[in-house]
This record gives C-alpha cells, structure tokens and sequence, in this order.
C-alpha cells in the first residue's frame, strides 16, 4: 500500500483556510463537498449524517475526478480552480475538515481512473493518506466520509439541520423553474435532487414554499442581453431562512453567495423580504469562501452584472410604497461632487471607480407618446449607442448640473407628451446622504455612488462647522472607497477607522 505525506505545514494551511469563512467548520465541510459535487454535473446528491457516529458521507453521480484532479484534490500546495470556472474549490472541504475530524474516506469513479485515499491524521503534526480500492462505488460519482472527531462542536446532527443549511446555500436548486433553467444554460439537470439521510427533497416553486405575496419576476439585462433570472418577494414569516438572513439572495450556478438590501433600510418589512436572483457571470467575482465578491479593479464589469439587480429591486420597494431614505442634490453634495471631479485625473483609484458609461432611459418628446412629461433645469449631454456625434451634443439630455432643459415624468401636472429611449451616458461620481444612527460606517459605496452617513456620530458633531464638516466628508468618501476595494482580509481593520470616530463623536 502506497503511503502519501502532505509535505506542507497543513495546520495553519487549514486554520488559516477555515477562517475566511463566515460560518461554523462542520458547516463549510457540508457546503465545500456539495460545491465539489455540483461541479461534477450529477442528478443526484446524497447526504447522510450519523450523530452517534459522527459520520458524514456525501456521495454524487456525477462525472468523477480524473488522476489529475484526484492529485490536486489531496495537494495543500495545488492553486485554487480558476474563478469562473464552478463553485467548488479541489478538496477545500475535505482539507477544512482536520480542523475538527481525525479521518476522511475518498472514492472515485471516472472515465479514465478509479481510485481512493484513506487519508488521517497519523500523529498531532503528521497528516498521511494511503491509496485504497473504492467499496462503495460501482459506477460514475465521488464518495467523501468525513469522520470529526469526538471533541468537535458540531452545528447539525438531524436531517431537518441539514436540509435547512441545502436551502441556506443552495436555495435556487430546490427550485423547478431555476432547475430549468440551469438545464437550458448546461449547468445542471432538471431533475438533480438532494437525498438527505434517505429522504428525498424534491424541488418545488419558491413562491409557493415560502408564501411570497407582492412578487415580481425579472430577468435583468445587460447591454439589452439577458444575464439572470430574479424573484423578489414578501414571505409570511420573518427570516424564512433563519435568523437575520433576509433580503435579496445573490446567486451563482445555484450557490447562494450573500443576500443584500443594497444599503437601502425597508423598516419593519425587511425581516419579510426574500429575493432570490441568478446570475452565472457573478462566478468569475468570487472570494476565496464564495461568501462575497472581488471587485477591486474589476468595478465596472461588477456594476455591470450587479446593478440591474440593484435598481429592480429599489423600483419593487417603491412598487411597495417604500422611498429610498437617501438624499441627493444639495448643495453640499454637489461641491462634494465639483471636488472629486478634480481629483479623477490625479488619483487613478478614483478615476477607475468613478468614472465610467451607464445605461439609463430618458424622455424625448414625442407627441404619440404615452408619457406624461414637463420640462425641468439642468441638464447634461448623453449619447446613443452607434449614433450621434460624440462630443458635439447630439443626442437627448439627461439630468445633470448644467443650464437647459429635460424632460422628466409628472403624471399629475405633465403636459408634453414624451417616450423612453435608451440612452448611454458618462457620470462622475455623485453623493448621497441618509441619517442611519445605528450603523457605525462613515460612508459606503452603493454602485456609482458614496453614501454618507449623516447620523454618525462624528458627522453630527462637525455638522454645524462648514470647513470641518467638508473635510470630515471628504475623509469619509475616501475610507468607503478604500474599504470597497480593499481585500476580503483587509476590509474588517480598516473599520477601525469607522469606529474610532464613532467613538470621538461621542465624546463631548
């Protein structure tokens, strides 16, 4: 029998690894040995979990590992799969898990190998696998038995545990109509199910699950081209999913990856709202632990996939009757504005993340249409896609700080007759205010925009100093821009900044 060492110093290889997570270790180990699954293609998942044991097997009939991937899978050295790619990192589960297990059991089965591993802890720093001939399997699939050791804490140990955690990271596969269109995309098949401690968990309508009144389905678009599919909803309980997660589930390939309330703050009916939204292309922005995306020099093509998402979703709250609580357009933020204009050529941060084309639909006079609309002061110039003369002012307008005229909806008081058109335009950066007290950010990125939080308390204390409070500003844009492009281990120390001045303001 051929005995393999990892070579590497793989405890604090895995220690490190497991704290980039946002959840409990017995917890990734179920959710990375699902994600390596999926990416196999199967039809079917089995999970099972002996509490007495300690046992967990998840077994799949999808495609097997190759000799290659069967190497990686078991090298603390090997690179992680390239973004983009699949969901699941080569052995990420099985390697987290001797945080708190002793054992893991591995077989495959493939076109072009079949083989296993017994791979255990030999002694406190000596961590070997032996090959072994699979027992389990007879076909095309993966086995993976994790046995944690007798000291480990674990989360889960009913099948009901289980099947709660499938729907908290795996919500849209427990769906037909994302099973679908999973099928039609070439991810997944429409009948791949789950199989937890022999129960099957056969997919259903989300709608129905989950009681949502005032749904609206979307597809958002990108450049006119669908790039996902979305339900937004008002479920019959708060926190359907389990405490404080509510919101939009943003989705890749069928893995939840975070829900989001796009800094917008929906009162008491947030416990209620539950959205789930695909997009495929959100898998080429993933972190390490897929529990957040990348999006530092990568901003635009980000904004690009994410912002239709965020803007469906603020035109269903005021659907709801629920205004964004921001502020804009004052005179204050618009000097904010004028100072970072004259920034964007001298800091290439800025100019990256401020500066770029986006899509929105203007009113241009039309006496057929259907549009109430009137004239209103201040404009800018925006172009047509593949029209116009760029440069010379062709094209409608758009609202901006400039003298002239634009037309924007009045139902009530519009008099001119007018119809949307599509139009691309350049914006610089723009600044909003909203009063959130408990929250302890200075400011945040919300797409295109920075909010500054004017119920800080450092902000409430400069506020009646017109010098102190533009510069107190200015330090707050620069701390959530900071923030928004800093690494995924970088973002909780700059908080730090946050909550010192929090605490100045306090102090009288």
């Amino acid at each position: 029998m051929v005995m393999h060492e990892s070579g590497v110093n793989y405890q604090n290889l895995i220690r490190d690894l497991a704290e980039i997570y946002p959840f409990d270790v017995d917890e990734v180990v179920l959710v990375e040995l699902i994600a390596n699954a999926l990416d196999a293609k199967p039809t079917r998942i089995s999970i099972d979990f002996d509490p007495h044991k300690r046992i967990l097997i998840v077994t799949d009939n999808g495609k097997g590992m190759t000799v290659s991937d069967f190497e990686q899978y078991h090298d603390f050295a090997a690179g992680l799969k390239t973004r983009g790619t699949g969901i699941g990192f080569a052995g990420v589960g099985a390697k987290i898990s001797f945080n708190i297990a002793t054992r893991v059991i591995t077989e495959t089965y493939s076109e072009s190998f079949t083989g296993g591993s017994n791979w255990y802890l030999q002694s406190k720093k000596k961590l070997v696998w032996e090959d072994i001939q699979p027992k389990h399997l007879h076909k095309h699939g993966t086995r993976v038995e994790v046995m944690f050791s007798q000291n480990a804490i674990l989360t889960y140990s009913s099948t009901e545990d289980l099947i709660k955690l499938i729907k908290r990271h795996y919500l849209p596969l427990l769906d037909m109509k994302y099973l679908e269109l999973y099928e039609r995309l070439g991810y997944y098949c429409s009948d791949l199910k789950f199989i937890v401690n022999g129960q099957v968990i056969t997919p259903g309508k989300l709608i129905e699950d989950f009681n949502l009144e005032k749904v609206r389905e979307f597809f958002p678009q990108k450049a006119g081209k669908r790039i996902g599919y979305g339900i937004l909803g008002l479920a019959s309980a708060e926190y359907p999913l389990g405490v404080n997660i509510c919101g939009v589930l943003l989705c890749t390939l069928g893995k939840v990856i975070k829900a989001d309330l796009f800094n917008q703050f929906p009162g008491s009916v947030g416990s209620h709202i539950l959205g789930v939204v695909e997009i495929p292309g959100f898998a080429e922005f993933l972190t390490t632990a897929k529990t957040d995306f990348i999006r530092r020099s990568r901003h635009r093509k980000f904004e690009s996939l994410y912002n239709p998402v965020r803007q469906e979703f603020r035109s269903w709250l005021e659907k709801l009757g629920i205004q964004s609580s921001e502020i804009s357009g004052t005179n204050e933020a618009i000097k904010l504005e004028r100072e970072l204009k004259k920034l964007l050529d001298d800091i290439p941060e800025l100019s990256e993340f401020f500066g770029f084309r986006t899509r929105k639909t203007i009113l241009q006079p039309d006496n057929s249409g259907l549009i109430k609309a009137k004239e209103q002061e201040g404009t800018e110039v925006t172009f047509p896609d593949g029209e116009g003369e760029k440069g010379k002012g062709s094209g409608p307008f758009d609202e901006g700080e400039q003298p002239g005229q634009v037309l924007t909806e009045d139902k009530k008081n519009g008099a001119k007759p007018a119809k949307p058109i599509s139009r691309v335009s350049r914006r610089g950066p723009k600044i909003t205010f909203v009063e959130v007290l408990d929250r302890n950010d200075l400011a945040w990125v919300d797409g295109n925009n920075v909010v500054i939080n004017s119920g800080h308390p450092s902000y409430v204390k400069v506020r009646s100093d017109a010098t102190a409070r533009r510069l107190h500003n200015l330090f707050s844009i620069a701390s959530a821009v900071q923030r928004f492009m800093a690494t995924e281990s970088e973002i909780k120390e700059l908080m730090f900044i946050d909550k010192m001045m929090a605490a100045w303001g306090k102090k009288k």
